[in-house]
This record gives structure tokens, C-alpha cells and sequence, in this order.
């Protein structure tokens, strides 16, 4: 198998040298691993700066050739909205939790899609059976439906890398802008974030933005199922931990502190953001020495600051202020023997990294919102002796992990005082009893790990795909119509959902002229018996269809109003004691639920909320579930979730009795059955094997074959029409 990585930026530069840092520098050792286990790999990205045309071909063959990577060429205006424009102006801040920084732009979301679309194409034409296709971070939300578009067998995994935020958040993007995210993602068979809350967000805003349900995590959609989940990125703990036991590291540490005569050495690392938190952690410092002034002149905060987007205003702005509040605090503590903070603006190589890693007594890691935070694990993976300590803000991916740090609010000053001073005052033994909780945990779930879940649990769901258990029958319809000639032949049909697609008031879902033709036309066929097999009440189906010379089956069985008699026939004589006290638990959800309402037919009730809040509606129906499962115990009824519905109804009917009942004796005929609910499961389970059983929909299901919607259901029909005609 071979892996196709995809992310915004290539692991190289335009002269094929490696660019430091990012995800690069996070997969190495799982791409060596990879290596070793002989399986290739490809890179697939920008390659960090515009090409003039006619170097493209050049620019590519070098790069193929030195590193094994193919770029992705891009205008610089579209590029520039894109990235500068979409990508940082609108996402980034957004899903940070900063929407008064956040543009809504189509301009830039239409350079979005641009890019989108050039990296799908590439990806397309460098595509090879059985890849792995890996696609990362927010810069690509909508290249998995893409490739699926074009490739719809291909394997592909998203992760993101920078939190999801919550549906009150995200609801803040444009409709159009905002669905175009959620269905460009689900075109992936694997959707991987790095913690569960970030994971619930994105279920929470596919069923308030898509109305999509899941079920633990699986998501049906198009036909297909997707696996969400949470995968928390790991580092690569050996090289940390080699690192920092190395005789290098060692003289390097030995030199910081015999620098700092013993002073406690805080450090901070971050790139330059407004979602750092950099300025708060600064008045934090300033706080705590304001407040404990036993410890000046025994401590140093190193400030380092790695510069990012130095071209916008906003960020050349707060750099202005770090350097004025760095020198506010020098200044009023500061004296010729002591600087209280030493800054540094520009990025670090690891060699000289990780020895600061080691020395410093405690690290102050202060993010308003991080996605995971890796400086937290590599930070701890350092401490060789265990002796720091590990600040973290609860906002960070990493605090979910990283429970035996010392948690802090990034907007509480006070408390992140606090925490500096109990960081440093901390006894040795709890010290490292911490750390060696923190490192047990981040060695055993390292980056190899990480990477090796996302590619077993994208291999399970594209094993478990529906399609690979149930044939799409529009692959094999012209041999199933065909099977019917001459035959005596049962054709039984579901209504809601299979005839006729669902209404938000299901008394609008009345059969249109298209329906009533094709069922007339399927009366004609003189060796087919027509059955029309509904969870509707007799009434309903009476009023609709009584004029067509077809077997008539109301509540999923309870009724059946044969093709040769006027007459319907009640299949259970029962007292329904239940009834009552259903009917009024139903209406307490009813009332607190608005939007539901409850259908009350002879044998069952029905608690609809397709009508309901989709988030507060979906909850409710859980809570049914299992209120009135608890009670069916040894009760002559059962409790059925279907689609935006649950249903309570009367035990010892179903459609599958219904149905071999109008069968009769006649069970070696030739037997289609269509349905799309949980009711049709029992439908397709209960007929003879020989029988030709299809699902409408995604959902797991007994049925032989498999349709997309009801429009196939209805281009089925006109098939079936049209060769058994005379």
C-alpha cells in the first residue's frame, strides 16, 4: 500500500532542502518506520513560493526525483486569498474562538474552493488503485469529496489539526460556506480529531447543519459510512528523550545554569499568535512577582517567540506589544544583576531546543484555544531527572492527556500566578511522580502509534463499508427486471421514504401523479402481485390507493386489505393496555419538544420530531428509547427508533408476518421487496432466501441489494414496467 500525504505546504523547499517544523518534522519517524517496511510514500503540496509556467515541468522532475514530492503550482493572487485570505482570515480565527477577528468573504472562499479543486486534481492524476490517500488540516476541508467524485473506491483519511469548534461557533459561518466544510470532509472514509470534545463538535454541527445522525461515531452519508473519532497526535518520545541524555544536550544544560547562577528558569515557546496567549502568560509573570517578591532575583522567564506572518498588520501589532510589555517588566523589576524575562524573537533548531527543555524548572503554556500542543509532550519528554514542572492551559488539545500537569485559565491572571509560584515551590517527589505519569502515557501513544491508529481504523471502515456486504442494484437492475417475465411474481413496496420521499408534515407526503402512474401501470403486468406495505394507517392507504388493484398492508402489519376483497383484515385481536400510559409519556416530550407530535393509530403510537430542533430532538429520542425500554419487559408492545420517529406498537405484528401471510402458499414465487426503514429489516429477513430484498439508503441492512433514494426507487419501477410489459 502505498501512502499519498497531502498537506499545504511540501516537506521540502524549491531546491528539495527540508523546511524545519510543522508536520514534517512531526511524521518523520513514522515515515521512516514506513520506509523500512518497504511501503512507499508520496508528498503532496505547495511548494512554499510561486513558479513562473514554464518552470513547472523542471521544478516537478527535480523535485519527484530528489524527495519523492509533487507540488502544487498556484497563482499567487489566488493563492494569497486563499491562504492569507480564507485560510487565516476566516478559519483560523473562527475555530480559534476569535470571531470578531473573523472575515466572511466570498471572494476568498471562492479562491478557497480554486485551490481545493487544483490540489483534488493532482491528487486525481497521481492517484493509484489501493492508496492511501491522507489529507491534513483546514487549508483542504473540501478535496476529500472531491477525489471521491472522481475516484469513488478511494481510500482517504482527514485529520485536522486545529480544534473544531462548537456549533454555536461554527453556525457563525455562512450557510453555503459552512455545509460546502461538512460535506467536503465526509467525502473521506475517516475523519480523525485530536480529542473527543472536538470530535462531538463537528457530530453536533453535521446534525444542526446536515441533519445527519450518527451511530458511536459512524456516520451514513451517500452511501456510504464514515468513521469520526478522536486521535490525540503524538511525538516522537525517543528522539526527545535520546536527545536530551545526549553528552551534547548535557554540556549545553550544564552551560544554562552555570549562566543563570542558579536561578529558576521558566520558559515559554511559541510561535507568534494572537491564540497563544502570549501577552496574558506575560502579566501572569508580572503578576507573580508583583505579588511574591521573595522570588525576584531568583528566577527568568526565556521568552521565545518564533515569528509567523510577519506581513500582517494585526500580528506586527502584537509583537509590538509583547516587546513593550517584555521592557514594561524589565524595567520595573529588572536592576544590573537580574533581567527578569530574556526574549527572544526567531525559532530554535532542535539541538538547542531541547537542552532548554531540560533546564528550565517549569514551562508556561498559555493557548486561548490549541488543537493539541505538542510543546507540552516534548517539554515533558525532556525531563530526564523529572524535576519540571508543566504549566497548561485547560484550552490546549494536550490538557485532556496531560492530567498531572498544573491547569490554569489562560484568562485568569491570578490563577496563572498562582500556578508559577506553586511550579516553583513544588516538591521534588511530586515533581517527578507527575512526570512519570505524564511520560509512561506520551511514550506508549507516540507519533508511530498515532499514525498507525488512523491507517487501522481507516482500513476497518473501508472493510466494513456497506457496499462491500450489499450490492448496488442500479450495478445488476436490468438482470433483476428481467427475472420476472412470465413468472408468478410479489413486488412489496414501503411508502414513507421508498415510494415518496419523507415531508416535514407527514400528511403532505401524499402519493404524486408520477406514483400513482407507475403503481397502475404495475397492475397491468398480469403475473405480478402488487403490495403496498406501510407502517400508514388504513385510512391513509384506503383513501390513496383503494382504487388501484393492489394488496393493501397498514401499521407494519397490523392490517391487510387484500387485492380481491374491499375488506380489511384485523391480524391480532388485542386489548392495548399499554396504550394509555405510552401516550402519556409521549406527551410530556411532545410539550417539552417543540416542533414533535405524536400520530396515534389503532396498534401504535408514533412520536415524530423531524419537525424539532435536529440537536434536542435527536437527545429526546434517546431518552424515549430507553424510558420505555425499561418498561416493555414482559408488555405486549416494543420500541422502535426509525427515521425522525419512534414508534411504540403492539408485539406479534411486523411487516415480515404481514408479508408471508399475503404470500400464502405461493413462497417458491419471485419476491421483490423495497423498503428503507427498521421495520423493512423484518421485511427482508423474514422472506424466502430466494427473494430479491432492496434497501433505500446508507444504513446497515439484511437486504441483497442496495438504492440510493427514491428517485432510483421510482427509475427502478419504470424499469421493471417497461420489460414485462405486454
Amino acid at each position: 500500500m502505498r501512502l499519498v500525504l497531502v498537506s499545504n505546504r511540501l516537506p521540502v523547499n524549491l531546491q528539495g532542502k527540508p523546511t524545519i517544523g510543522g508536520l514534517a518534522t512531526g511524521l518523520a519517524s513514522f515515515l521512516e518506520d514506513w520506509k523500512i517496511q518497504g511501503r512507499p510514500y508520496v508528498w503532496i503540496g505547495w511548494p512554499g513560493q510561486n513558479v513562473p509556467e514554464k518552470d513547472e515541468a523542471e521544478i516537478e522532475a527535480k523535485l519527484w526525483n530528489g524527495s519523492q514530492t509533487i507540488p502544487v503550482f498556484l497563482k499567487t493572487k489566488t493563492f494569497d486569498l486563499y491562504y492569507e485570505g480564507f485560510c487565516n482570515r476566516t478559519i483560523w480565527p473562527l475555530f480559534h474562538y476569535f470571531p470578531s477577528y473573523t472575515d466572511y468573504s466570498n471572494d476568498t472562499f471562492e479562491a478557497y474552493k480554486e485551490v481545493n479543486r487544483v490540489f483534488a486534481k493532482k491528487i486525481i492524476q497521481n492517484h493509484k488503485q489501493g492508496d492511501w490517500i491522507w489529507i491534513h488540516d483546514y487549508h483542504l476541508f473540501l478535496v476529500p469529496q472531491m477525489i471521491r467524485e472522481a475516484i469513488p473506491d478511494a481510500k482517504i483519511s482527514f485529520f485536522l489539526h486545529i480544534p473544531f469548534p462548537t456549533f454555536e461557533i461554527y453556525r457563525l459561518l455562512p450557510k453555503q460556506i459552512r455545509n460546502s466544510i461538512l460535506e467536503g470532509v465526509l467525502g473521506s472514509d475517516l475523519i480523525g480529531f485530536h480529542t473527543q470534545l472536538y470530535s462531538q463538535y463537528f457530530l453536533r454541527s453535521i446534525l444542526r447543519c446536515l441533519g445527519l445522525e450518527n451511530q458511536r461515531g459512524i456516520v451514513s452519508y451517500k452511501e456510504r459510512n464514515i468513521k469520526v473519532g478522536s486521535f490525540p497526535m503524538g511525538i516522537d518520545y525517543e528522539k526527545f528523550r535520546k536527545q536530551a541524555e545526549s553528552k551534547e544536550c548535557i554540556k549545553k544544560v550544564n552551560k544554562i545554569k552555570n549562566n543563570k547562577q542558579n536561578l529558576k528558569i521558566i520558559i515559554s515557546v511559541d510561535r507568534l499568535d494572537y491564540s497563544k496567549g502570549v501577552l496574558q502568560r506575560l502579566n501572569a509573570f508580572d503578576e507573580f512577582i508583583r505579588n511574591n517578591p521573595e522570588w525576584k532575583e531568583k528566577c527568568q522567564l526565556l521568552l521565545i517567540v518564533v515569528p509567523s506572518r510577519t506581513n500582517v498588520p494585526s500580528y506586527q501589532a502584537m509583537k509590538q506589544s509583547i516587546d513593550e510589555k517584555v521592557g514594561n517588566i524589565n524595567g520595573k523589576y529588572g536592576n544590573l544583576n537580574w533581567t527578569p524575562i530574556l526574549y527572544q524573537y526567531k525559532g530554535l533548531s532542535f539541538e538547542d531546543l531541547v537542552p532548554l527543555y531540560k533546564s528550565a524548572d517549569a514551562i508556561l503554556i498559555t493557548p486561548f484555544r490549541d488543537g493539541m500542543n505538542l510543546v507540552a509532550k516534548e517539554y515533558v519528554a525532556c525531563q530526564t531527572d523529572g524535576k519540571g514542572v508543566l504549566i497548561l492551559s485547560e484550552m490546549a488539545g494536550a490538557a485532556s492527556e496531560l492530567v498531572e500537569s498544573i491547569p490554569i485559565n489562560p484568562n485568569d491572571i491570578e490563577e496563572t500566578a498562582i500556578a508559577i509560584k506553586q511550579a516553583l515551590e513544588m516538591p521534588e517527589e511530586e515533581k517527578i511522580s507527575r512526570n512519570l505519569l505524564m511520560q509512561n502515557r506520551i511514550q506508549s501513544y507516540n507519533v508511530n502509534v498515532w499514525a498507525n491508529d488512523i491507517r487501522k481504523e481507516t482500513d476497518k471502515i473501508v472493510g466494513s463499508q456497506i457496499q462491500g456486504q450489499t450490492e448496488k442494484l442500479n450495478d445488476v437492475s436490468k438482470d433483476i427486471v428481467s427475472l420476472l417475465e412470465g413468472k408468478e411474481s410479489y413486488l412489496f413496496l414501503d411508502y414513507d421514504g421508498t415510494l415518496r420521499e419523507f415531508e416535514i408534515q407527514p400528511e403532505k407526503a401524499v402519493p404524486n401523479e408520477t406514483i400513482l402512474f407507475l403503481l397502475n401501470e404495475l397492475c397491468k403486468i398480469p403475473f405480478l402481485h402488487t403490495c403496498i406495505i406501510s407502517g400508514r394507517d388504513k385510512n391513509f392507504l384506503e383513501e390513496h390507493f383503494s382504487k388501484l388493484p393492489v394488496t393493501l398492508v397498514a401499521e407494519h402489519g397490523s392490517w391487510i386489505r387484500r387485492q380481491e376483497d374491499s375488506q380489511w383484515e384485523k391480524q391480532q385481536i388485542s386489548l392495548i393496555r399499554w396504550k394509555e400510559d405510552i401516550l402519556k409519556r409521549l406527551k410530556v416530550y411532545q410539550t417539552r419538544i417543540p416542533g414533535s407530535f405524536i400520530e396515534e393509530k389503532e396498534f401504535s403510537l408514533v412520536w415524530h420530531y423531524r419537525n424539532a430542533d435536529p440537536d434536542i430532538g435527536a437527545n429526546a429520542a434517546k431518552e424515549i428509547l430507553d424510558e420505555i425500554s425499561q418498561i416493555s419487559s414482559n408488555q405486549n408492545f416494543l420500541v422502535q427508533p426509525g427515521k425522525k420517529i419512534i414508534e411504540v406498537r403492539e408485539i406479534g405484528v411486523g411487516k415480515g408476518k404481514a408479508a408471508l401471510s399475503v404470500l400464502g402458499s405461493h413462497l417458491n414465487s419471485q419476491i421483490i421487496a423495497i423498503g428503507d426503514d427498521v421495520t423493512d429489516e423484518d421485511l427482508f429477513s423474514s422472506l424466502p432466501s430466494q427473494s430479491i430484498t432492496i434497501k433505500v439508503g446508507s444504513e446497515d441492512t439484511h437486504a441483497k441489494y442496495r438504492i440510493k433514494d427514491t428517485k432510483e426507487v421510482l427509475h427502478f419501477l419504470s424499469e421493471l414496467i417497461h420489460k414485462n410489459k405486454r
